[in-house]
């Protein structure tokens, strides 16, 4: 594995190379890819492990007990995975990780990252505390979703996930992380309304778009 693309990932932050490559045998450490489209993990599995995006991009996605599926979140280069439902062990609802691009992750014995060994390693601590940050960040992106899809109409989630995108881009013209596919099932809504809704706003000028850049008038 190459210690210096891993120290550029957030969960490995002020770590030293020296005990990170102790870290890697520590964890028992493994690096897996997967085309797109391609299973990684499922939460809660057989074995707890979690994630950490090297390459690529991840899609989070909750199944309950019925079967229905929607698309919680999409994992950048740098996110975890796996380490809330691994924790609690939900019975009656299963998150799968899947690459949403051709992908790399490295996979963690979560068990061992919440346990200190007997060596007491000198990272341990320090990235825990690096996992914390990462999962107050991940429950942030969660809570701005829950504000866009508690929304009641296609029209205002739209325009709730649209404002959040230019506001973290700082620009009335952004570019959106997703395929119309993929945001209608962040958005929880059939994709062919969305895109007759979008249609409908770009012609009384609210917006205007050319495929995933989108400029917000309103």
């Amino acid at each position: 594995m190459n210690l210096e693309e891993l120290q550029r990932s957030p969960l490995f932050r002020n770590i030293t190379p020296e005990d990170l490559k102790a870290m890697l045998g520590c964890l028992s450490a493994r690096e897996v890819a997967a085309r797109r489209g391609g299973f990684i993990m499922s939460s809660p599995g057989e074995h707890p492990l979690m994630g950490v995006v090297l390459e690529g991009e991840v899609e989070m996605i909750s199944e309950d007990s019925f079967g229905k599926k929607s698309l919680l979140s999409v994992l950048p280069v740098g996110s975890i995975f796996g380490e809330s439902y691994t924790c609690i062990k939900a019975k009656n609802r299963t998150i799968a990780y899947q690459a949403r691009t051709a992908s790399r992750v490295l996979l963690l014995d979560y068990g061992r990252i919440l346990h200190a060994c007997k060596l007491v390693c000198r990272f341990h601590h320090r990235m825990i505390e690096n996992m914390v940050e990462l999962i107050a960040e991940k429950n942030v992106a969660l809570v701005e979703k829950l504000e866009v899809t508690s929304r009641t109409t296609i029209r205002e989630k739209l325009l709730t996930y649209l404002a959040r995108q230019a506001e973290a881009a700082g620009s009335r013209t952004f570019t959106v992380p997703m395929s119309r596919t993929a945001l209608a099932e962040y958005l929880c809504a059939d994709r062919s309304a969305m895109t007759r809704e979008l249609a409908h706003m770009k012609a009384e000028g609210l917006i205007d778009y050319d495929k995933r850049q989108f400029t917000l008038y309103s």
